[in-house]
């Protein structure tokens, strides 16, 4: 068993995502944590439940992940306060599903995603807060780090640190040629969208996927064949959900692993296996069947193993 969610307090505690239960069992004991086993289909049901409560209030819903979406609210502005009608949104979820959610409002993908960040940093928010003001956007650009920009990931935040720009509001402040020069195209668009120039526009629906890949680093080296399967069952789950979620079936499985490749202090090995699913599936237990036996077959003993796809 891993750590795959965490609520707040468990993060706060220092507890990582994806380390083994068993390395964390005396915090567990000495604070009383409450562990709940991983259950896939009950997601996915709750997500579209929670999907459909903001379908019926909102005109236009981004689909972006299990657990987040992005609305257009364009057409409600003239029509409502949106900072009280995200209100209202929050309580009809937790009403209709029972579930909590919180609303970040922005003139680009990016600020919103920046305002969602704040209603879960700052409680006082009461879980909805607008960037749609200028001033308040500085106010909390000055105070973020710039490693909440979504997008900005571990390496790209020590670049931009190295060079001086520590805060959201650095970013914002760099030249958008500099950007794209230096950086990339990519960052260059995310100045942009802290500006509030929406360049992400919101898709009604993501084209199909020819492949879906699901994958993560573990937080510390696997050295048994039953660490491993557990994660390349999740693994197996998240993207047979996924599966579903675009109404395709999987004509095609595989499964990769292997350790971490920079330590030269300790052997490395990586291996693949692939197998074709006929007739094409979208059953999570026989994806994950599957998917156990080509772990099996290209398992090796006495390695630290960094990460599975």
């Amino acid at each position: 068993m891993r750590v795959v969610a965490r609520s707040a307090e468990a993060k706060a505690l220092g507890i990582k995502m994806g380390v083994p239960a068993f390395m964390i069992k005396d915090q567990v004991r000495r604070h009383r944590i409450e562990v709940c086993s991983s259950n896939y289909s009950l997601y996915a049901d709750m997500s579209a439940r929670v999907m459909q409560v903001l379908e019926q209030m909102v005109p236009d819903v981004e689909v972006y992940s299990i657990d987040e979406a992005f609305l257009g609210l364009g057409s409600l502005a003239a029509h409502f306060d949106l900072q009280s009608y995200a209100s209202e949104m929050r309580n009809k979820v937790e009403k209709w599903t029972g579930i909590r959610t919180c609303v970040g409002i922005g003139p680009s993908k990016t600020l919103a995603k920046l305002a969602n960040y704040a209603t879960k940093k700052y409680p006082g928010t009461k879980g909805v807060v607008d960037l749609r003001d200028s001033i308040r956007r500085e106010r909390l650009m000055k105070i973020t780090p710039v490693e909440e920009v979504w997008g900005i990931g571990r390496q790209h935040t020590k670049s931009l640190n190295s060079d001086g720009i520590k805060t959201v509001w650095d970013l914002h402040q760099i030249n958008l040629k500099a950007a794209r020069q230096k950086y990339s195209v990519v960052l260059e668009r995310t100045v942009s969208e802290l500006r509030g120039i929406s360049c992400l526009a919101l898709e009604d629906a993501a084209p199909p996927k020819k492949q879906i890949i699901c994958s993560r680093s573990f937080g510390s080296r696997i050295t048994d064949v039953e660490g491993l399967r557990e994660a390349v069952r999740m693994y197996a789950g998240r993207a047979t959900e996924k599966l579903r979620g675009e109404g395709q079936s999987a004509g095609h499985l595989s499964v990769f692993i292997r350790t971490g490749g920079f330590n030269q202090n300790e052997p490395n090995y990586s291996n693949s296996a692939v197998t074709r699913l006929n007739p094409p599936t979208t059953d999570t237990r026989v994806i994950s069947r599957h998917a156990i036996r080509l772990l099996d077959s290209i398992w090796r003993e006495g390695y630290r193993y960094a990460k599975a796809v």
